[in-house]
């Protein structure tokens, strides 16, 4: 697969779906989970690249942040809703984070992607979160996965 940034990968990733399900437990390991600000790289199509910094939740023991989708879209929402309100709603992934001096010094002085990518880190892994429905069940008798939330603002108009 190819990278986006040229720092070594760090830290698994996973984008959480449920608008109810905030994971004060690790879902790998059961442990708790706290709290880790960075700023993470989002890339949105067509070619929107923006540093949002952000606070996911954490496991130490597995190196996983965990980010709330619809918190992401929220603040993508909120940052494209005057600017480019056309890309309101457009695919978007995570591919990693980026080194907080360097996400600082591109707010004050903005610099090409070319000069910002040697200080981009690939995530390690992405992880996809799945949740059973709740509710009784025949012994032996799997629940069915739960359906994520749908996104109520980073929806085309």
């Amino acid at each position: 697969m190819k990278r986006l940034g040229d720092l070594p990968p760090k830290y698994n990733f996973a984008l959480n779906p449920y608008a109810e399900a905030r994971f004060t437990k690790c879902p790998n390991c059961e442990r708790k989970t706290g709290q880790r600000k960075l700023p993470l790289v989002v890339h949105i199509d067509p070619q929107n690249l923006i540093f949002l910094n952000y606070t996911n939740k954490y496991c130490k023991t597995c190196d996983l942040l965990i980010a709330h989708q619809d918190e992401i879209e929220h603040h993508l929402t909120t940052l494209f809703r005057q600017t480019s309100p056309e890309v309101i709603g457009n695919r978007y992934l995570v591919p990693g984070t980026i080194e907080r001096k360097a996400w600082k010094e591109n707010i004050q002085n903005p610099k090409p992607f070319a000069e910002m990518r040697q200080h981009i880190y690939d995530f390690s892994s992405h992880q996809e979160i799945q949740m059973s429905a709740s509710g009784w069940y025949k012994d032996g008798e799997e629940p069915p996965l739960q359906k994520p939330s749908h996104s109520t603002e980073w929806v085309k108009r």
